[in-house]
């Protein structure tokens, strides 16, 4: 079928998310349980996402994980699952069903906007979701493309209500809903040739707002997608009319790229997934500048989506059947490897031994006379024990602030 080629690979019929959870008293190592288990019973598990507050979860589903060739293809009731997951509950509210095909993704509205959820197909459709009391209904539907429809992002809310759209027809198109006009307004433009496999919004940072609130221009609207031509590209909109932003980024993948996502700190950051088993970290420093790649992370498997934090200080990597790996910076702007997670649970990753100490810098060598060395003084002086302590209880105060961010990224009790 045309856009679909090597597509989406179902995961196993249940996913397990892993937290950490906080341990009380001294600081130590991060630690995590499992907490949640979603289950789709026999329908393939291709995407899940929490909504605003982290009460509901929606997950995209797609034919029987184990097909019955006996019945044929296509299968299943492709449907859209929501659960409530308040206090540790699994309470299923909904089954949306509406696409021909499966869903590969699905994505939550800001909440100002109401109860809304896109979803996206193979079939070629984008459905948004809105619930009214309880009970939800299709709000909108478009048919335009001429692919599979492989990802949805709703914008930031100081954009408006916005979704991009990344299709296997190698377009990537932007609804836009008109309140004064009731309706959805669509622009399109071509991404990737051999078709677009995903889009991030660029988040909107505090000075942007500032500068809104003041008068002074709305904040620029960014978007990064990734394609089945291995590249990552960065656009921008003027007029509602999508331009590619210069000079390109450089070749960086030998894979599709199935997942790009921009850090939410406003720090002009990308992450950018692919099935060639890597994850680069891209940066630039100022808009209109070029981009520069920070670092290329390899991976077990071929990556099937990337996430940040809320706070962008972790970088989950999800690849192969069903395992995550995470990631944070380092002071030093390296990135490490910090857990894993899989269905059995979360899996604290050691930091690697530091070096061993150079020459002079450690303990005496033998023979070394210290208070020799020390004009016959062994003791330090009283100000050099002052600095040494100090220094000390400033590393371990830094090293617990890190431990006790990687909790509060999840934001995890």
């Amino acid at each position: 079928a045309q856009g679909f080629g090597r597509g989406s690979p179902p995961s196993p019929l249940a996913r397990r998310a892993a937290g950490a959870t906080r341990r009380r008293g001294a600081a130590g190592p991060m630690s995590g349980q499992l907490v949640a288990t979603l289950d789709t019973g026999t329908l393939a598990f291709h995407d899940s996402q929490l909504d605003y507050y982290g009460k509901r979860a929606a997950a995209a589903c797609g034919a029987p994980a184990v097909p019955d060739d006996s019945k044929g293809l296509p299968e299943g009731d492709y449907s859209v699952h929501v659960w409530d997951i308040t206090d540790g509950q699994q309470k299923l509210l909904a089954q949306l069903r509406g696409h021909e095909g499966p869903v590969w993704k699905v994505s939550w509205a800001h909440p100002k906007f109401g109860s809304l959820l896109a979803t996206c197909s193979y079939d070629m459709k984008v459905i948004v979701w809105k619930e009214v009391n309880g009970q939800w209904q299709r709000a909108f539907v478009d048919t335009s493309h001429t692919a599979s429809v492989n990802d949805v992002e709703f914008c930031p809310w100081e954009h408006g209500l916005r979704l991009a759209c990344a299709s296997s027809d190698g377009t990537v198109s932007v609804l836009t809903y008109i309140p004064a006009e009731a309706r959805w307004q669509r622009s399109v433009f071509q991404a990737h040739p051999c078709g677009a496999q995903s889009v991030s919004w660029a988040p909107v940072v505090a000075a942007h707002r500032d500068s809104t609130a003041s008068g002074g221009g709305g904040p620029a609207m960014r978007l990064a997608t990734g394609g089945c031509d291995n590249a990552v590209a960065v656009w921008k909109s003027d007029g509602e009319v999508w331009t590619q932003e210069m000079p390109l980024l450089v070749p960086a993948h030998t894979d599709w790229v199935r997942k790009v996502a921009w850090r939410p700190d406003g720090s002009n950051t990308v992450a950018s997934g692919s099935w060639d088993k890597t994850v680069v970290i891209w940066k630039q420093e100022m808009e209109g500048h070029p981009w520069r790649q920070l670092c290329k992370l390899p991976v077990a498997g071929c990556v099937e989506s990337v996430a940040w934090s809320v706070t962008g200080s972790i970088l989950g990597v999800s690849f192969g059947e069903g395992e995550v790996v995470l990631w944070k910076e380092a002071d030093d702007g390296r990135y490490e490897e910090v857990g894993k997670c899989d269905e059995s649970g979360y899996t604290e990753v050691p930091k690697a031994a530091s070096p061993p100490a150079a020459p002079g810098f450690g303990a005496a060598a033998p023979g070394f006379d210290a208070s020799a060395a020390l004009g016959g003084t062994t003791a330090a002086p009283a100000a050099a024990q002052s600095a040494a302590a100090a220094q000390s209880a400033e590393l371990a105060a830094q090293q617990q602030a890190q431990q006790q961010s990687v909790l509060d990224a999840f934001g995890l009790t």
